[in-house]
């Protein structure tokens, strides 16, 4: 599947007012930080060998921040290095992707590396904000955004005429699980953590943090929760499972919706 919003190398792209901060890089641990603020895109993608990461936006303004930290540290002597990326941005009639990708592994131990994880809204006649964060190591992916998420504890927030949402994680052997939402209206996704290993993958829950899946919508829309997997896939707060393939719940609504744990585990 490799379902990466991002999909290709990201290229730096400054339209129109953008503000856009220097990159600073330090010998141990080395970090890029880079904030704008104004109308036209930019994109960035940051390689460290360990992990590929990088963002992209545009719209008629654009605000946020984005920061990377390789850690240069190589724990246990496994010769991988601890990673970490986050943004923060807000767009008005635009759109704000992000995505993440484990290059390395202790593969004796934890299996192929390969794992990846996305983020991407975009909005039509309103405006969108999103927090996603992600970490790599020499075991697996995870988004931990505990302390990390927009004000009131969530992840993507918007208010359009019309709007895209996409949030996903996959496992190197392509198991997956995401959801991919339109809608006209207000919208609230909160997704605290998830998480891919080689072979399982796990959205809305995990990562030593309680679950935090919860979406909420008024207006109209359509809310689609998919998950792939070779041996199991659960649905937790839906109380829905299936012994592997492909489990899929798809809503309709009017005036309004609500759900209150749409997390997944795969396998």
């Amino acid at each position: 599947m490799k379902k990466r919003i991002l999909g290709i190398a990201l290229v730096v792209s400054i339209l129109a007012s953008l503000l856009l901060g220097s990159a600073v890089l330090a010998d141990d641990p080395t970090e890029v930080k880079i904030t704008w603020d104004g109308g036209g895109g930019v994109g960035v993608t940051v390689d460290t060998g360990d992990a590929e990461a990088g963002f992209a936006t545009f719209g008629d303004r654009i605000i946020g921040s984005y920061s990377t930290v390789d850690s240069n540290n190589n724990p246990y002597s496994y010769n991988v290095d601890n990673f970490s990326a986050y943004l923060n941005a807000y767009v008005e009639n635009g759109y704000i992707g992000s995505s993440s990708e484990r290059l390395t592994s202790k593969e004796s131990m934890y299996g192929a590396p390969g794992q990846t994880s996305w983020s991407y809204v975009s909005v039509v006649d309103g405006t969108a904000s999103m927090a996603y964060r992600t970490t790599t190591n020499y075991a697996s992916l995870i988004d931990p955004s505990y302390g990390y998420q927009l004000s009131g504890g969530h992840n993507i927030i918007v208010d359009a005429g019309s709007y895209l949402i996409d949030r996903g994680v996959e496992a190197s052997d392509g198991t997956n699980a995401y959801t991919l939402i339109t809608g006209s209206g207000t919208a609230v996704l909160d997704n605290m953590t998830s998480g891919a290993s080689a072979t399982g993958v796990t959205l809305g829950r995990g990562g030593g943090s309680y679950t935090d899946a919860n979406f909420s919508a008024t207006g109209d829309g359509s809310f689609t929760l998919s998950a792939t997997g070779d041996t199991s896939v659960v649905f937790n707060g839906m109380g829905v499972s299936s012994g592997g393939g492909t489990l899929s719940f798809v809503a309709n609504w009017v005036n309004s919706f609500n759900i209150a744990d749409y997390s997944v585990t795969a396998q």
